[in-house]
């Protein structure tokens, strides 16, 4: 096979080359910038869940897939904070998170994916990565104390409440930059 077809097919594969130059944003709390879509956005420190909650308040339309090792969320405590349910598919995955959650990008059902930072290869990050691409869907992995060395995450933003109605973040790694504010 040729380069130039070999290109031709890589390019077919992600989506086309347009699709990595320009990039759609999502408006995010206290994220002048916005959060990209078809990326992988890994979301740290201790008001992640909240803020993520927030971000879902912000974009009532979504298809949201919550994916869980095992359920720690109350759905009750989500309605509370103004997100409606009906918008919301949970799963409760266990140990094998990487299957289900690549059907699930693949489906390109949902515009917003949550799963926890349960892996580690690289191979995983990356598939992932083309996947979310492909689908034009950002996928949220919720991290634990660290930050994962994975090249294909995007962004890594550090959550903290600052008052009642903000957040102090920290963007810790970002490879599509915006210039937004």
């Amino acid at each position: 096979m040729a380069a130039s077809e070999r290109i031709q097919e890589l390019k077919l594969l992600i989506g086309g080359f347009e699709n990595l130059r320009s990039k759609e944003y999502w408006s995010a709390p206290n994220l002048p910038g916005g959060i990209p879509r078809g990326v992988i956005v890994e979301l740290l420190g201790p008001w992640r869940t909240e803020w993520f909650l927030q971000f879902l308040k912000m974009h009532p339309e979504f298809k949201t897939f919550w994916a869980e090792k095992k359920q720690q969320v109350l759905p009750t405590a989500i309605v509370q904070r103004g997100v409606d349910l009906n918008s919301i598919f949970f799963a409760t995955l266990g140990d094998d998170v990487v299957t289900p959650l690549r059907k699930v990008i693949q489906s390109q059902l949902y515009e917003v994916i949550l799963a926890p930072t349960q892996f580690s290869e690289i191979k995983i990050f990356k598939a992932l990565q083309l996947f979310t691409e492909k689908a034009n869907c950002t996928l949220f992995l919720l991290g634990d104390k660290k930050p994962s060395a994975a090249w294909p995450i995007s962004l890594q933003l550090d959550i903290h409440k600052k008052d009642d109605d903000h957040f102090q973040i920290e963007i810790l790694k970002q490879r599509h930059g915006r210039n937004d504010g």
